[in-house]
């Protein structure tokens, strides 16, 4: 795709570095108005194309002047430009819609690619159908211990086919592999028997259904015991444990993945019913294919959060698609176990 010349809102801090990026733009064809306070970029009339550097000399963030942007009515599309991430900035950016984060120091074309991918999510697509008709994947697995990972490596590689991103083909399959878990482990306790799978996509949503016929759970019961965890002030006054979170149960980091949640249960099994928002985000990465990006694996979930409970989680290194799924289930924990600030 070629990127017709846009006029372009660039704010950011003034540096050497913010010099040389506007200067590229600038080179790549585009009208670039370069701006170092938040309340003048606000002011600006409407561009094509926003892009946001880390922080501004009013001492304003990204992600403040992002909200506001957004506050306003300007829906254009934002490229934010950062240097080291955390997990926190890159979940808000995911949730307030970025269209991508360009990670400094920057890589040769990567900018023109992040803009071209902006401006590609915003042009209209030619339509076909009024209503096109949504696209699903229906699998059934028995009760074995590969069970987990191989139902959570096929619904990622259906989400491929789909162009579903790797930010959300992570938490999705993530939370797939935690229902299949707790089905595995509570639904058939004597190992034998089977789950049935079904994922649609359509538009901007991806709707999963997970069932077994096994041995159903109090539904309000286990809901009720989660929420204690999740009040203000439960752990100072001892109304329940660390271990009560609702982050630390399978069911518990299903609600933090997904946007919506429904649980049916009773004597002839269970039905779990998850949905899915699709937001325009990428974040690009080198091996977003391999294995070890395709989900969070149940174990691996518990073994994190048991470590951010000690205060030994190294959570450094982690792929940005995988980084925003732990983001959400770290959102679920006590503050005083999250990782501190800068260190995620």
């Amino acid at each position: 795709m070629t990127v017709p010349s846009l006029r372009i809102v660039y704010g950011d801090e003034s540096s050497r570095r913010a010099n040389v990026l506007s200067e590229t733009l600038r080179n790549q064809g585009h009208e670039v108005v370069v701006l170092d306070e938040a309340a003048r970029v606000l002011s600006e009339p409407e561009p094509d194309l926003y892009v946001l550097g880390r922080s501004f000399a009013d001492g304003t963030s990204a992600l403040e002047l992002f909200e506001s942007l957004r506050r306003t009515g300007r829906s254009a599309p934002i490229v934010l430009v950062d240097e080291k991430p955390g997990i926190e900035v890159m979940r808000r950016a995911v949730e307030l819609g970025a269209a991508d984060l360009v990670l400094r120091p920057l890589e040769e074309g990567e900018l023109a690619r992040a803009i071209e991918r902006a401006q590609a999510a915003r042009t209209p697509k030619p339509r076909i159908d009024s209503e096109p008709r949504p696209h699903s994947w229906a699998r059934s697995y028995a009760i074995e211990e590969s069970t987990v990972g191989r139902a959570a490596r096929e619904l990622s590689a259906f989400l491929v086919n789909e162009g579903v991103v790797n930010a959300h083909r992570v938490r999705i399959a993530s939370a797939l592999a935690e229902a299949v878990d707790n089905a595995c482990r509570h639904a058939y306790p004597q190992g034998r028997g089977e789950i049935a799978l079904r994922a649609e996509v359509q538009r901007t949503r991806v709707q999963l259904t997970i069932e077994d016929r096994g041995r159903g759970f109090d539904v309000a019961r286990a809901k009720l015991e989660r929420v204690p965890a999740a009040l203000p002030g439960a752990r100072r006054s001892g109304l329940a444990p660390a271990t009560g979170s609702s982050s630390s149960t399978g069911l518990g980091r299903v609600e933090r993945l997904c946007e919506g949640h429904e649980i049916v249960s009773g004597p002839a099994g269970t039905t779990v019913g998850l949905s899915f928002e699709l937001t325009p985000v990428r974040f690009d990465e080198e091996g977003e294919h391999l294995a070890e990006t395709d989900f969070l694996d149940p174990s691996r979930a518990r073994n994190l959060i048991a470590s951010l409970r000690r205060g030994r989680a190294d959570l450094s290194g982690v792929a940005p698609g995988m980084a925003l799924t732990i983001g959400r289930i770290i959102g679920g924990l006590d503050a005083e176990v999250r990782p501190p600030k800068g260190k995620a």
